[in-house]
């Protein structure tokens, strides 16, 4: 039951994730493309709707800290502690990084690069029954608790940046490339994870000089689905790391293409043997590797793994 929950829990996700990329495989996929930011808005009240406003593009500095994604992803890069990963929306670390905040490595306690302040959002357990009156709290300091004269005590960065939104599908396909590298040490996908893609890798795949030295399909296919999935070539050889460079994983540590062409041969060989298979066997993995789950791998707060947002926000 907790396997089949689990598998149910992925097929969601897989269907939403579906649905925002699908714009890829449609002949005006450039209408959906991301448009500069070149407005920001107060925030009077964080309980409202976000105000529509243009998109922001990851490659735009315009001198503006409240708008400049470099230094919102480099706050968000900070919270790597495991700590972060409750279930509280309203003070996950991109909404913390968002209102100007940057963790300090201490358990739950951030600190302004602007105004110097630090702030403490720790929280009681549930069982206290103060817990959402605390949380509320708190989601008020992230403004209040900046310096007087700090200018995040009034504004925040654009809400579009925690939320998943389309990416552009040259970068994408760059990504791709650049995860194909890895050739057979790749992960290997089960095709419960593939399937959803189909479209969508399938456009990848066309793009002009998209892939032009790799001839193995399945290299080129868990690339693409690895890219959409939110992950990009690491710093440290043989690694993936997500967009926050948050959670880096090793792929020594799951079943590749290579393990599965030999879990493959082995099966092949035991059954010419006349010995029954069992497919739900493990044995024929390499000890301490498992096949790779590309959203189940994510930090909990990972936009890809929250709630479907307004669908109007995304287009």
């Amino acid at each position: 039951l907790i396997h089949f929950y689990k598998r149910n829990i992925m097929s969601n996700h897989l269907k939403r994730l579906g649905d925002i990329f699908g714009s890829f495989v449609s002949t005006d996929f450039k209408r959906k493309r991301l448009q500069d930011e070149t407005s920001f808005t107060q925030e009077k009240d964080t309980d409202e709707s976000p105000p529509k406003r243009k998109k922001l593009s990851s490659t735009v500095d315009d001198g503006n800290e409240f708008t400049d994604v470099a230094a919102f992803l480099k706050r968000v890069a900070s919270f790597t502690d495991l700590c972060w990963c409750r279930d509280v929306p309203q003070l996950s670390p991109l909404e913390v990084a968002r209102h100007g905040w940057a963790s300090t490595g201490d358990e739950f306690m951030v600190k302004c690069d602007s105004c110097g302040q630090h702030l403490s959002l720790a929280l009681p357990s549930q069982d206290t029954g103060v817990r959402e009156t605390c949380i509320k709290t708190a989601v008020a300091r992230l403004f209040s608790a900046h310096g007087e004269f700090c200018p995040w005590g009034k504004t925040s960065s654009p809400a579009h940046l925690v939320r998943l939104e389309v990416p552009d599908l040259q970068n994408l396909t760059k990504t791709a490339e650049r995860i194909s590298q890895l050739g057979e040490k790749l992960p290997y996908l089960r095709s419960d994870h593939v399937t959803e893609w189909e479209d969508i890798v399938d456009t990848i795949k066309k793009q002009d000089g998209a892939f032009h030295n790799i001839e193995d399909d399945r290299i080129k296919t868990f690339s693409c689905v690895l890219a959409l999935c939110g992950w990009r070539e690491g710093m440290l050889e043989d690694t993936l790391t997500d967009q926050y460079s948050v959670r880096r994983i090793g792929v020594w540590n799951f079943v590749s293409i290579q393990d599965e062409d030999d879990i493959q041969e082995t099966q092949r060989v035991a059954q010419e043997m006349g010995q029954s298979i069992d497919e739900t066997s493990r044995e024929f993995k390499p000890a301490g590797k498992e096949y790779l789950n590309p959203l189940d791998e994510h930090v909990s707060w990972h936009p890809i793994l929250q709630p479907s947002p307004d669908k109007e926000s995304l287009t």
